[in-house]
């Protein structure tokens, strides 16, 4: 029995820290899709317009990278920024693609391009003036 066990001892491990090495280089080599629902963020609103109440608040994005860096997100961690500056009047809707952060290194994430649909805010000044003219 021992003889079975020390026979060519040498070459039985160095067999076996090959395989460990593999078992642990493709272990961390997976790569993983997940799909998640994240907040959206408005910067940059035009002075004078509103956010129509029916824009959605939420996306869902597919976060791409290794199994350790995606398990370890949530929708709560990040936050899709969408910056409004690319609006031109009298356009009352803006296409527009969000940018995710914060991600982590090796994670990358695809994004569907959102339409948000400003309105003119109605300020009580402007109501009055109207009712006057009326």
């Amino acid at each position: 029995m021992r003889r079975l066990i020390f026979e060519n001892f040498g070459l039985k491990v160095l067999a076996f820290l090959i395989a460990l090495s593999l078992w642990a280089y493709v272990g961390s080599r997976q790569v993983l899709d997940r799909r998640i629902i994240v907040h959206l963020e408005l910067t940059d609103i035009p002075q004078g317009m509103t956010v129509d109440s029916n824009v959605k608040t939420t996306i869902p994005v597919v976060l791409t990278g290794r199994k350790e860096s995606i398990l370890d997100l949530d929708g709560e961690d990040l936050a899709a920024i969408v910056s409004l500056k690319a609006y031109t009047p009298p356009k009352l809707d803006v296409l527009v693609h969000p940018q995710i952060r914060p991600l982590p290194p090796g994670v990358t994430v695809d994004v569907p391009d959102v339409t948000i649909h400003l309105v003119p805010v109605v300020t009580k000044d402007s109501d009055t003036h109207h009712r006057q003219e009326s």
